[in-house]
């Protein structure tokens, strides 16, 4: 276990979530310095509707025309599913790791450890793509001097950096991206909603259209599914803020509401944006067959001088989300290594002192995308991975709730579903079951990367498990830490 640094509270809570933490077995090394608003702030910015609207508007519009905004809904309704379960979760075990942490605790540390790879694969590689469509958008507005993959690594650096500082520094910036963000997207709403909506040629007839953009018929069965991909790359990440459990103030009750406000508030407004957008269109075909049809549609109702600015508003979000990003990410390495379940756990779970921060996790997060992006020339292979092992995950953490009762019990006033918990367990298991299914067997022309390139990483991590974490669990040398149940509360 790393070096225990005295813990100075910052509130009157503090002192009660070090001992809620010490109960489940660890010490308070990380800096509790998150509240309420940063909490709901992080699983926000790793939504982040500005950034995934932006980037897979055209998968969605090409698949299913302008009727895409219903997958949307059928979408957002199948992960508040997921976030209900995960906010249940999150009042027994507020620890970081979360997903890895629960399921090992409700299963076994075996069963935890391929779940903690799935979720580390969701967020280490999504982080290099959210960084690349940082450095996408700017080459949009913007002719930098430098080659694309020097831009995000750029980026990349910067956001390390941040996270160095600590994640008070992290929080602040985070914090100050989602204000901009949803102010940005009030706006942006706001006109092409209620401002450019009443004028619009079509009406609310043209949510109807489903043409596809291949066949320029209706959408069918299997264009709907990868129509359901928008929503499905976008309305994820939320669960992020149980994975900062161990510096949030009164984890068990902020977490749960910081989960599905930022979910439904994503989701509902992202519903509204997208319906402003799809008003605005005059000439479906012609905006599926454009290279940036969300652009397009930008330019074509704003103009040449308006676009920049609301380019620099999804700038601003994109931001944002790659910190919270970089934020779960090292967090969940953190939890892996202090159970000894990772090659060079000593090194991994090693606190700054000062900054109270995984300073060496941080930096390998940093190293290791920034190798990503320098070698691949695609970088889609590796960023295909993310959205599949997430919801393989989520899959994994929801099975776990309905295999095994809690063993520990939650606070009485703490979040739950209390008799709907295992009808909506099902139908949330049900429903990442079907967005696999939707992620892995249309054919989208790549070759089926989606499913390929998963299932490389899913082997790196069994043959990892074989070779090392087996072993170490077997010898009691990994995993979480035993503790007495009886003293939970």
């Amino acid at each position: 276990m790393p070096k225990t640094v005295a813990e100075k509270p910052q509130s009157p809570d503090s002192g009660v979530d070090s001992d809620d933490l010490k109960r489940l077995g660890y010490a308070q090394t990380l800096r509790r310095s998150m509240g309420a608003f940063s909490s709901f702030a992080l699983a926000f910015s790793l939504i982040s509707i500005n950034t995934g609207i932006f980037a897979n508007f055209q998968t969605g519009i090409q698949q299913a025309g302008p009727a895409v905004v219903w997958s949307w809904l059928v979408v957002l309704a199948g992960q508040i599913l997921v976030a209900l379960v995960l906010a249940e979760l999150v009042t027994h075990y507020p620890i970081s790791g979360y997903g890895y942490q629960w399921t090992s605790r409700l299963v076994h540390p075996h069963y935890g450890f391929f779940v903690g790879w799935l979720l580390l694969l969701q967020f280490l590689t999504g982080f290099p793509g959210v960084c690349a469509t940082f450095s996408d958008c700017v080459r949009i507005i913007w002719n930098p001097p430098v080659s694309g993959p020097v831009l995000t690594v750029i980026i990349i650096a910067a956001v390390t950096v941040i996270h160095l500082m600590g994640i008070r520094l992290a929080s602040l910036v985070n914090d100050a991206g989602v204000v901009a963000e949803i102010v940005g997207a009030a706006i942006i709403g706001t006109i092409f909603l209620i401002v450019l909506g009443p004028s619009s040629e079509h009406g609310l007839r043209i949510l109807a259209d489903t043409t596809n953009f291949q066949t320029h018929a209706p959408a069918g069965l299997s264009a709907f599914a990868l129509s359901l991909l928008m929503g499905a790359w976008c309305l994820t990440g939320f669960e992020a803020s149980a994975d900062l459990a161990e510096e949030t103030h009164r984890p068990r009750r902020v977490i749960p509401r910081a989960m599905l406000t930022s979910l439904l508030s994503s989701g509902l407004g992202g519903f509204l944006i997208l319906v402003g957008f799809m008003l605005a269109i005059r000439d479906v075909q012609a905006v599926q067959s454009a290279p940036q049809p969300l652009l397009s549609i930008i330019e074509a109702k704003l103009g040449g001088r308006v676009t920049p600015i609301v380019m620099g508003v999804v700038l601003v979000s994109i931001f944002a989300c790659a910190v919270a990003s970089m934020a779960a990410t090292s967090r969940l390495i953190f939890s892996l290594a202090r159970d000894n379940m990772l090659p060079f756990s000593r090194q991994l779970k090693a606190i700054q002192p000062k900054r109270r921060t995984p300073s060496s996790t941080i930096i390998l997060i940093g190293v290791v995308s920034s190798a990503i992006v320098l070698g691949l020339e695609k970088l889609a292979l590796i960023t295909s991975i993310s959205a599949t092992a997430g919801y393989l995950g989520y899959a994994g953490i929801i099975g776990a709730g309905l295999i095994t009762r809690h063993k520990h019990d939650a606070p009485p006033d703490a979040f739950s579903m209390k008799a709907w918990s295992t009808p909506v367990r099902v139908a949330a298991l049900l429903w990442t079951i079907l967005l696999v299914l939707a992620l892995t067997i249309p054919d989208t022309g790549d070759g089926r990367m989606p499913v390929k390139a998963t299932t490389i990483a899913l082997a790196a991590g069994a043959v990892l498990y074989v070779v090392l974490v087996r072993g170490r669990i077997l010898r009691g040398e990994a995993g979480p830490p035993t503790v007495d149940r009886d003293k939970t509360f």
